[in-house]
């Protein structure tokens, strides 16, 4: 019986490891695991909002910013032709990253492993969230070059294939991320030891003019590639170098000031990305230090910050790995599962397993390179110099954070992946283990739940943007100063038309702090240019009684802010206010009444208007008279007259009788630096002929202070 057992899981493993089978149940497992992505995933917040206006430049112009990842941009902004929404463009090139990195990792794995085990590296790889949910689809859409190199590089053993793996790579550098270039350099290394190895020791000769044109032409493809990025670029020379100088100042000073937060608690309590500048003063001296510049400046504080990142390695591994860690640190910069003591049995399963194979594999190394290894061997090399790059270097500049690993966790995968080979080839008391991978596949297949449906239930980002995309032709101009709790910076960029609005944020409480004790909070907006104020309802609770803010909030009106939207219900309270700008005359009102956004009611774009009607002007101190012209018009009685009064800040000016025809009015007024709310009241109207019918008082030509 059990002879019959070995057989059929021996005939079910030749069907599994078919590469039809084997692609369509991981793509079946990959699909089962993001099902329903898009009803629950919010939209995603930081730096890939950041990138959106990047996209959106290619979506219009073609255009790109070639300091910005701009394979990625470009890519993104493709599907804003497939869709309008940005939610769904969002999601959806999400889960095209996600599918197309998982093919290339089983399609890769393929190369190293036999079938079964690559399929279930694969597997492991799928189901991490931490890969597919990851925080910035930028850093898993980064993957897929190194994935093409190293594919390239053990599908044809030629020096042109070598050269095409050093050309993706060098092309990804400039159009995908710059560290690509450690990882281009170290490949060229090897391939040069490799050409050297290939021409001296096994007498694989070529001749020089395959060798020059075998890495002359990737190398050409990739410049002309990234020539072709760069003539649709917005920023070029000689504003190329000033312009990506903050690229890598800023990384620098968010992540040392993340870092010195999380390892000196309560020191330093500004927050690191948008006020980490305060504390590389305090430690450097200026503002954005390059890293060579904060090294010179103060050694012992860069030494710190190194040694601090390198002793999370672990914790960020497991992560990597597991999706959760048994240390008490967070390695990562969104949380992630601490604590998990269960991780340490995996930790040192995974370990034991990747030492006996690589112990196994040295002892008997004859073998597995003639058997094995020889044509995969620089492969390997080129996954390992990659992996090099994110532990010798990422890990100590920046810290073991999972999305910037994700070379080393393909590694350590393969490399669990080739000790279990190693272990089980060939030791008849392991074999079971390799006959059953069939149906582990078959076990994860079925028994694996969607990841969203358990881990995402409210959409917070998502639903303020909807809640604003109403007004966006108010935010999406470079004027707008846009201050809310959450999600300004993201708001602003999502939705730009084609501007981006200036976004300032109260989440910390020591927002309000410099709100001095006897200021109002319109005044206190007004110097910090704030034009569009998101009001929640935890903001109204905290200013309830407060002088400073209470009657702003209940009559924002009153201070020259008009009341966008708001809501008012138990659940959910909160206004969208903008300010209005204020002129001393208008002299067009088709004009000025669009163009700038002014508190005024019963005066219609055309000058017409009604028997009410108010608008607020600015008076300067040397302004002081006010006049106003315009018209009464004659529509069908000739004997026609109103009454006029204008008061000014509810005060009596001016009050007289006017008869149909123009009329100019003109009056002193007290000396006055600040707003004057002007109301104007006639005691009769008259209806505009058809197809108009509109009921008026007057046609106005202009209004307002003058000296």
């Amino acid at each position: 019986m059990l002879k019959r057992l070995s057989e059929s899981l021996k005939h079910l493993k030749q069907i599994t490891d078919q590469p039809l089978f084997a692609y369509s149940t991981l793509i079946l497992l990959q699909l089962k695991v993001v099902w329903q992505i898009w009803d629950y995933k919010d939209l995603t917040f930081g730096d890939t909002s950041s990138y959106f206006p990047g996209a959106y430049v290619w979506f219009t112009d073609f255009a790109n910013n070639i300091i910005w990842s701009p394979l990625y941009t470009s890519f993104f902004g493709s599907f804003l032709h497939v869709t309008s929404d940005v939610y769904i463009a969002t999601i959806l090139h999400r889960i095209i990253i996600v599918f197309t990195v998982t093919i290339l990792v089983l399609a890769f794995m393929r190369r190293l492993l036999p079938p079964g085990i690559a399929w279930v590296i694969a597997a492991w790889w799928a189901i991490l969230p931490i890969n597919f949910d990851t925080l910035y689809e930028v850093h898993l859409f980064a993957v897929i070059p190194i994935l093409l190199a190293c594919l390239v590089v053990t599908q044809h053993p030629t020096p042109l294939a070598r050269g095409g793996a050093i050309g993706i790579l060098a092309g990804a550098s400039i159009l995908v991320r710059n560290e690509f270039s450690l990882i281009t350099a170290a490949t060229v290394f090897i391939c040069a030891i490799w050409e050297v190895w290939q021409y001296w020791k096994l007498n694989n000769r070529y001749p020089i003019k395959q060798y020059v044109l075998s890495y002359g032409i990737p190398l050409i493809t990739a410049g002309a590639l990234v020539l072709a990025f760069y003539s649709q670029s917005t920023i070029k020379f000689p504003e190329l170098p000033a312009a990506s100088a903050p690229k890598h100042t800023l990384n620098i000073c968010q992540v040392y000031a993340f870092g010195y937060q999380q390892r000196y608690l309560g020191k330093w309590i500004g927050d690191p990305w948008t006020g980490c500048q305060d504390l590389m003063r305090q430690q450097f001296g200026q503002d954005e230090p390059s890293l060579f510049q904060a090294l010179m400046a103060n050694p012992p504080a860069m030494i710190d910050h190194f040694r601090w990142n390198t002793s999370l390695t672990l914790n960020g591994i497991q992560v990597s790995l597991f999706n959760a860690t048994s240390g008490s640190i967070n390695p990562d910069y969104p949380p992630v599962i601490l604590n998990a003591y269960w991780v340490i049995l995996p930790t040192l399963l995974v370990g034991a397993l990747s030492i006996t194979g690589i112990i196994l594999i040295v002892r008997d190394r004859r073998f597995w390179w003639d058997f094995w290894l020889k044509e995969r061997a620089l492969t390997w090399l080129v996954l390992a110099s990659a992996a090099a790059v994110a532990f010798f270097v990422v890990i100590p500049m920046q810290r073991p954070r999972p999305s910037y690993l994700f070379s080393l966790t393909l590694f350590l995968m393969a490399i669990a992946g080739m000790s279990f080979f190693s272990i089980t080839r060939d030791r008849p008391k392991f074999q079971f283990l390799s006959q059953s991978l069939p149906i582990f596949m078959m076990v994860m297949l079925i028994f694996t739940q969607p990841y969203y449906p358990n881990h995402y239930d409210i959409r917070p980002l998502l639903n303020l943007y909807r809640r604003f995309l109403p007004f966006q032709s108010e935010i999406a101009n470079g004027e707008t100063v846009f201050l809310s709790r959450e999600y300004s910076h993201e708001i602003c960029h999502y939705l730009m038309n084609p501007e981006i609005c200036q976004p300032l944020s109260y989440a910390n409480p020591a927002f309000w702090d410099d709100l001095p004790p006897q200021q109002s909070i319109n005044t206190f907006l007004e110097d910090l240019g704030v034009n569009l104020f998101y009001i929640d309802r935890l903001l109204l609770i905290q200013f309830t009684n407060d002088f400073r803010a209470s009657e702003f909030f209940q009559n924002p009106m009153n201070f020259n802010w008009k009341i966008l939207a708001l809501q008012d219900s138990n659940n959910d309270q909160w206004m969208l206010l903008q300010r209005l700008k204020i002129l001393s005359r208008i002299d067009d009102f088709s004009s000025d009444l669009t163009d700038y956004k002014i508190n005024y009611q019963g005066i219609d774009p055309d000058g017409w208007v009604q028997k009410e009607s108010f608008i607020n002007l600015v008076q300067n101190e040397n302004n002081t008279k006010f006049f106003i012209s315009g018209m009464i018009p004659e529509i069908d009685r000739p004997e026609f007259n109103t009454y006029l009064t204008i008061l000014i800040d509810d005060q009596l000016f001016f009050q007289q009788q006017l008869n149909t025809g123009e009329f100019n009015i003109d009056f002193e007024v007290p000396p006055k630096s600040g707003n004057c709310h002007v109301r104007l009241s006639f005691s009769a109207y008259q209806q505009l002929p058809l197809p108009d019918q509109r009921k008026v008082s007057a046609r106005l030509y202009s209004i307002g202070f003058v000296k």
